[in-house]
């Protein structure tokens, strides 16, 4: 059975990691904005937001931080996720339009 048939009851492979992806990212980003003293669920959510969260090093440490770090890890979290939701609608659409193959 083919994962990438729209009739298939289970989605491809590239939208179940983009789903689970997604998933991870809300839990590390929420947790992170909850349990700020945290260190695993703060290096979970830089190392789930790079490249992006690289840019993490660019700040200053002076009040306000905390929420200008948070916010560079969830848009860093977003922009992997879109690109990976992207990777998946385009891995199903260009399934859909292949030509059958006439190999008999």
């Amino acid at each position: 059975m083919d994962t990438a048939d729209p009739r298939s009851p289970f989605p491809s492979w590239w939208r179940i990691g983009a789903l689970a992806y997604s998933t991870v990212g809300v839990v590390c980003v929420v947790s992170s904005a909850a349990f700020p003293e945290n260190e695993l669920a703060m290096l979970a959510a830089i190392a789930g937001a790079l490249p992006w969260s690289l840019a993490l090093l660019t700040l200053d440490l002076e009040p306000g931080v905390a929420q200008t770090a948070l916010l560079l890890l969830a848009g860093g979290w977003a922009v992997n996720a879109a690109l990976l939701w992207w990777l998946a609608v385009k891995r199903s659409g260009r399934s859909r339009h292949r030509a059958p193959s006439r190999g008999d």
